[in-house]
This record gives structure tokens, C-alpha cells and sequence, in this order.
């Protein structure tokens, strides 16, 4: 050790010893250990038992059950091999006819309005026809002079786009927000359109 680390312990001792003699006059607190008391003696404990393996019968056929397929679903292969019937796909968004929500509204002067939304369905391009589908059979026919994303002039939109679609002869106050921007000749009411929407 070092002479210093020899120095520190060495106060360090004779600290606690100081303090130890300091305790001296006082009385010890006497421990008392009980006797256990005597009790019945213990069961011991039974250990798990494992249930024999019964012998099932083998049965000639399985019954169906609802997470089963059903006979028309499966076909059978020239290997006798069972695999599922093929499953009908469904439509892409893409695939389908335009259909937008209108969003908000805007009137670029000299122009046309500007009718912002989310495409839901299909895709829309530039000098395209459309409708503006609203409640109580409101329609009006109008078509597209440009198709705009982030205020940027695009070739199309589609499906998940932002889109903003400047379209002519229709007045600001003709639209309103919540209208279905559609292909024309889709859709014959806003509320068939609508079910088209969800």
C-alpha cells in the first residue's frame, strides 16, 4: 500500500474505533429467538400425473367444420392433390371510374374554378369531361382545362393524389364543398356515386 492510502486507513480506523468506544456503556438489545412451534406434520406434495394416451379410432370420414373449405371451394389435381379454388380478385381503385370529393373551392380569374380534393377512384386527365354530382340530383357537366398536383400542372392524377382540377363554365357558387367530381356518364346521382365512394 501507500503511504497515503495507509494514512487514510488509518484514520478511518481509528474514526470508527472511537465510535465503537462511545457505545460501550450502552446495553445491548437482547435478541430472543422463539421456539418453532410443533405443528401436524406436513402432507407431501403430490406430484403432476400425466394422463395415459387413449387410443382414438380412426374414422372414415371428417366432418366440415366453418374454418374448413367447402367441396365447391377445393379442387382436386390429376396428382390427387386438394388446393383451394381460385379466389375472385377485387377491383383496383386505379381500375375504377374517376371519382373525387370536393375539398375546397377556388376561382382563378380569367380562367376557370378550381376544385381541390383526394382522388379516391381512378385517374383523370386534362380535356377530360366531367360531372360535378351534388344532393338532390344537382349535375352539372363541365370539362377539365388542366390538372394541377401542389399547384404544379400535371398530365394526370390518380388514386391518393391531392389534386387540384381547374374546370370552365362553372361558377363558384354552382359547387360547394362535400360535391363528387366525377367521368361523365358514370354516375346518374350524387347518392349512387356516394355508395361508389366508401
Amino acid at each position: 500500500m501507500k503511504k497515503r492510502q495507509m494514512l487514510q486507513w488509518g484514520i478511518g480506523l481509528t474514526l470508527v474505533m472511537s465510535l465503537l468506544g462511545g457505545c460501550g456503556e450502552a446495553a445491548p438489545t437482547p435478541i430472543v429467538v422463539a421456539p418453532l412451534a410443533t405443528s401436524a406434520p406436513q402432507q407431501p406434495i403430490p406430484t403432476a400425473v400425466l394422463p395415459r394416451e387413449s387410443p382414438v379410432p380412426p374414422t372414415d370420414e371428417i366432418q366440415p367444420t366453418a374454418t374448413q373449405p367447402t367441396d365447391a371451394d377445393l379442387t382436386t389435381t390429376v396428382e390427387e392433390t386438394v388446393t383451394p379454388g381460385t379466389v375472385p380478385p377485387t377491383e383496383n381503385p386505379i381500375d375504377q371510374p374517376f371519382l373525387m370529393r370536393i375539398d375546397r373551392i377556388s376561382v382563378i380569374v380569367g380562367r376557370g374554378t378550381l376544385l381541390e380534393g383526394r382522388v379516391v377512384h381512378g385517374s383523370l386527365q386534362a380535356n377530360a369531361s366531367v360531372q360535378i354530382l351534388g344532393a338532390q340530383n344537382k349535375v352539372l357537366d363541365t370539362s377539365v382545362l388542366a390538372v394541377l398536383i401542389a399547384n404544379t400542372i400535371r398530365d394526370q392524377v390518380t388514386v391518393g393524389d391531392p389534386a387540384g382540377i381547374l374546370v370552365q363554365s362553372v361558377e363558384a357558387s354552382g359547387a360547394a364543398p362535400g360535391m363528387l367530381l366525377a367521368e361523365a356518364g358514370i354516375f346518374t346521382t350524387y347518392e349512387e356515386a356516394l355508395e361508389a365512394l366508401q
